[in-house]
């Protein structure tokens, strides 16, 4: 994938946007000094050269009753690897996970009403893998952009 270099508004407007998708065109461009219809075409030509994949949203997941996050590296047993990963797709408490390098070969966050949860999760990987399990106390370095 080629590399793409950004100015100033194309950072500014980044900023504005990963803060509040749903940001008006004419505030983006008040606060960058351009235009509404500028600011229009730069967004789209961020999206056409692949910066932007898509717009969304951040949900509150204590407000929706997960009061616990915890992450869960994962170690397949021998010849297990896709029933490992098979597995974790078919967790819905899994909200993200990556396959990693390193002694683990998954790592996933997930989110949990309750600790008791933990054993209805883990069970069904016990014969497939090894698991370790941390709970999130807290995120000094909230989800951010890379560095521009």
């Amino acid at each position: 994938m080629a590399r793409h270099t950004l100015d100033n508004a194309d950072r500014a407007i980044i900023d504005l946007l990963l803060h509040d998708s749903r940001i008006s065109l004419r505030t983006i461009g008040a606060a960058v000094e351009l235009t509404a219809p500028a600011v229009r075409d730069r967004i789209l030509k961020l999206e056409d050269i692949g910066i932007i994949e898509g717009f969304s949203i951040r949900l509150n997941t204590r407000a929706l009753g997960f009061s616990l996050e915890a992450i869960l590296r994962v170690e397949p047993l021998p010849g297990k690897l896709r029933a490992v990963e098979k597995a974790l797709q078919d967790m819905p408490e899994i909200v993200d996970c990556s396959v990693v390098t390193g002694e683990d070969c998954f790592v996933a966050r997930l989110l949990l009403r309750e600790v008791s949860e933990l054993d209805r999760l883990l069970g069904p990987l016990h014969d497939i893998a090894r698991t370790k399990t941390s709970i999130v106390h807290r995120q000094p370095v909230p989800p951010r952009r890379p560095p521009l």
